[in-house]
């Protein structure tokens, strides 16, 4: 009988394209997909160490899965936490194997070769990125799609342990991701998501650009839409605002992680743009797009740099209802990062502040989203929720897995992966409720 295979991936999507590409290694070496852990001979976990949470995220599953192992089943760790923690093999007795990054192309074989005695990997600097001809199984979705252009950060954020664990920045050749994108559409795939840690950066290897692949993956043939995640603010300038609003397979989908808008924090936090700048950029937006666009943000409060007076700029800024989706995150101490040693923020006014700013965003959100109601728009079938046993899709303002979904109301027999012209007639949180348009 084939050997079964359970994987469970943490944290973000980029993480989720190395389980898919070391997936497809077991498959193609003629393993099969456990559909739950418990029935898996292997069952491996990629962990996410961003912050304390998601470490803990990960220890503690980690020992979920361990514990409903079945009998002679074997458990490996792979991804962020071996690169944060490299003596993990000691810290964690209990798994079978551990991998870095720079084992992930060869996990498959790895584990053939040491099924019995186990291996623990002799973690270095992560170096690795992956190529369109290693293949990967998708597991979001049959009908979208991540597409990784690049790995590790050069930007050093002081708050921030990328560059630590995942390396310094590295991108694909143009011709390799066209390549992947090229497959990934013939196979059926309706939307491809582009992500790095820093998308506006990419040709600073290779001598290409953002605005380059942006345009080659536009003029690809097939009827699919795509979308770009991650712009970091200082990177993006007119050309590639306007080469985004005229590219008629990509969707004006921004999202422009600010983190702060006072400028004694955004020079604390080793970012590269001041107050001035943000509002400028934001201006340009308009004078591009119009209204014909959908802008998403990431904010940081209590950084140990941040006073009361910078708090109270932070969310006006918010309050002034810019953005359409802001994920608000309260700062965490990270001893990897240059901005451990700073003194912290006191915990009780940083839990106050923080509660501020998550109830400045949810109101924006709120009046932002309100917006979209009564428009057309295209929304991708994407099936029956499980939860919610009704069918749901996205349409162009909604990323997958960060931002809402759209409930359809009329659905008479269209199949998945279908994209539908509906009308949305209603909002709930930031969720929308859309009719079929017959």
């Amino acid at each position: 009988m084939k050997k079964k295979l359970f994987c469970c991936s943490l944290g973000c999507p980029k993480n989720r394209v190395d389980s898919e590409v070391v997936i497809a290694q077991f498959v193609d070496s003629g393993w099969e997909v456990a559909e739950t852990s418990d029935k898996a001979d292997l069952v491996i976990l990629n962990t996410c160490s961003f912050i304390n949470d998601a470490r803990e995220e990960s220890v503690n599953s980690f020992f979920e899965l361990h514990g409903g192992l079945k009998k002679g089943a074997k458990i490996a760790v792979m991804g962020c936490l071996p690169q944060l923690y490299p003596n993990l093999g000691e810290m964690l007795p209990e798994a079978d194997f551990i991998f870095g990054v720079n084992d992930l192309p060869n996990v498959a074989e790895t584990v053939s070769e040491n099924w019995e005695s186990g291996y623990k990997g002799k973690i270095g600097q992560s170096e690795f990125i992956y190529t369109a001809s290693m293949g990967r199984v998708l597991t979001y979705s049959p009908w979208t799609a991540y597409l990784k252009i690049a790995d590790g950060c050069d930007n050093f954020c002081s708050y921030c342990a990328i560059p630590h664990i995942r390396g310094r920045y590295r991108e694909r050749p143009l011709k390799d991701i066209l390549a992947e994108a090229e497959n990934l559409i013939k196979t059926g795939v309706k939307e491809i998501v582009i992500i790095a840690q820093d998308t506006t950066q990419y040709g600073s290897k290779t001598g290409s650009s953002l605005k380059k692949l942006i345009r080659a993956i536009n003029a690809l043939k097939g009827g699919f839409k795509f979308r770009v995640m991650y712009l970091y603010p200082s990177g993006i300038d007119r050309e590639l605002l306007e080469t985004i609003r005229d590219s008629e397979k990509m969707h004006n989908y921004l999202e422009v992680p600010v983190q702060h808008i006072s400028g004694t924090v955004l020079r604390a936090m080793n970012r590269r743009y001041a107050e001035q700048d943000i509002y400028n950029l934001i201006d340009m937006i308009k004078d591009v797009f119009g209204e014909n666009y959908l802008l998403r943000t990431t904010v940081i409060s209590s950084f140990p740099a941040e006073k009361k007076e910078d708090h109270e700029l932070l969310k006006t800024f918010v309050e002034k209802g810019f953005f359409d989706y802001i994920g608000a995150f309260k700062y965490s101490k990270e001893e990897s990062s240059a901005s451990f040693k700073m003194r912290a923020v006191p915990s009780k006014t940083a839990d106050a502040r923080f509660a501020e700013i998550e109830k400045a965003a949810h109101e924006c959100m709120e009046r932002r989203l309100d917006r979209f109601v009564g428009r057309e728009v295209e929304v991708l079938y994407e099936g029956i929720d499980p939860e919610l046993k009704v069918p749901v899709g996205r349409c162009w303002n909604q990323a997958p897995e960060i931002d809402g979904i759209t409930i359809i109301t009329n659905l008479e027999g269209e199949k998945e992966g279908s994209t539908l012209k509906c009308r949305i007639v209603s909002r709930e949180g930031t969720d929308f409720i859309a009719d079929i348009l017959k």
